[in-house]
This record gives C-alpha cells, sequence and structure tokens, in this order.
C-alpha cells in the first residue's frame, strides 16, 4: 500500500509540474508540449472510455499561440454491453514479478465489471441504459488561441479549415456568428461539427480591459459523433 502510494504521488508531482512548466512565462522562443491521456479498462474487451488531451504552446514573433486538442471516446456498445452479458473473466494469478501498478488495475477492472454488473440487474436501470448500451459516443474538440495581431481575428486560426472546406463547410468571417453548428446522419449514426470564434471584443469589458491592450481571439471546434452498434 505504501509503495502504492508514494507511486501516485509521484505521478500527480510530475503532472503537476509539467503543467507549471507549459503555463508558466517563458523566456525563450521553444515550443512546448504537454500530453495526458486516461482509460477505464475492462479486460481484454478494451477501455469502455478514454480520454487524451494533447497541449502545445507556440511563442511567436508577436505573441503566442496555443493549441488544445481532446478526444473523449465511450464504447457503451462495443465495449460495455458485451463486458456486462459475459460472464467475469478469470485473470491468472499475480506473479511477483509484476508492477504493483498492473496488479492494481486488474483489481480495479474487476471490481468496477462485478460493480456494473450489480447496478445493471435493476430493470429501471437496465431500461433506461439499454438504449445508450447499443451506441458508441465520441467528442473531439480542438482550441487554437492566439495573443498575435491577426488580420482576420479568430477566423485567422480556426483548426482544421482545410477538411473543412472538403466538406463544403465555410465559417463565417467577422462577427456575424460566434458560433454556428452543422449536423446530419452517418452510414452508422450521426455526427456533429460546431464552431466557435471569439474576438477581444467579444470579451466582457472588465476582462477586456484586465487584457491591456494585448490582443485576443480564440477558435474552437467540436465534433460529436454517436455510432449505432
Amino acid at each position: 500500500m505504501q509503495a502504492a502510494k508514494e507511486l501516485k504521488m509521484g505521478m500527480l508531482s510530475r503532472l503537476r509540474e509539467r503543467l507549471d512548466a507549459t503555463f508558466e512565462n517563458r523566456g525563450g522562443a521553444e515550443a512546448e508540449r504537454f500530453a495526458f491521456s486516461a482509460e477505464l479498462p475492462a479486460g481484454r474487451r478494451g477501455p469502455i472510455c478514454s480520454v487524451n488531451v494533447q497541449v502545445l504552446v507556440e511563442p511567436q514573433q508577436d505573441g503566442d499561440r496555443v493549441r488544445v486538442r481532446a478526444h473523449l471516446q465511450s464504447n457503451l456498445a462495443s465495449v460495455l454491453r458485451p463486458a456486462l452479458r459475459a460472464q467475469p473473466e478469470v485473470e491468472p494469478a499475480v506473479s511477483t514479478s509484476r508492477s504493483l501498478v498492473q496488479a492494481s488495475g486488474q483489481r480495479m477492472s474487476r471490481i468496477a465489471g462485478n460493480g456494473l454488473q450489480r447496478v445493471m440487474a435493476s430493470r429501471v436501470v437496465s431500461r433506461i441504459t439499454e438504449p445508450l448500451l447499443r451506441r458508441d459516443f465520441n467528442t473531439w474538440v480542438e482550441v487554437q488561441a492566439s495573443t498575435e495581431p491577426l488580420n482576420d481575428g479568430a477566423h485567422s486560426i480556426v483548426p482544421q479549415q482545410d477538411k473543412l472546406a472538403s466538406l463544403g463547410i465555410r465559417p463565417s468571417k467577422g462577427r456575424s456568428a460566434l458560433a454556428e453548428s452543422w449536423s446530419g446522419h452517418t452510414p452508422t449514426g450521426f455526427a456533429q461539427l460546431s464552431l466557435l470564434q471569439i474576438d477581444k471584443q467579444d470579451l466582457p469589458p472588465d476582462l477586456v480591459r484586465r487584457m491591456g491592450p494585448r490582443p485576443f481571439q480564440l477558435a474552437a471546434a467540436i465534433v460529436n459523433t454517436v455510432e449505432r452498434k
């Protein structure tokens, strides 16, 4: 228990140091990167859900640019549903050569699986969750923010503009629309794309005064998909 606690504290300490180094004021001109991922396992079937986050901070000639990408995946139909209906998996005995982290992960996976099976045994819960368990959900988020003086403001940093153009999607310029959305059916489900463009003049006046004369713009793209399995 003590070794596992020390390992956990060490991981949290390194994570905090990386975050502090990423967002602190920098004197150099080198780009800084940070990445984080986590998942809820379900034995050999793969993760029930997972999250991946990437952050890139790039100093520019007249400011800074920050890019954040995140992917949240929920495998309710392809992983959780068969896991709930299957017999509990029997894990091989943990040898002394295995790490405490691996052994702890296996125990947590079994505990989580057994707990979910007990919850799902309720008819009320099963009736409510059954439609969800027939689908997988994905969300992709990409955010770009800049303190550079850009001619087209937030429109200049809208993510993946070339890919959007290939789909016939052309984000509006100027302040005509801060938020836009497109949606439609796919061969296996449904997809939705939302775009957000924010320039400094769109922010609350008090916040603008605190930011001083430095430019600011932010653009974000959010893609949600629902796939029936």
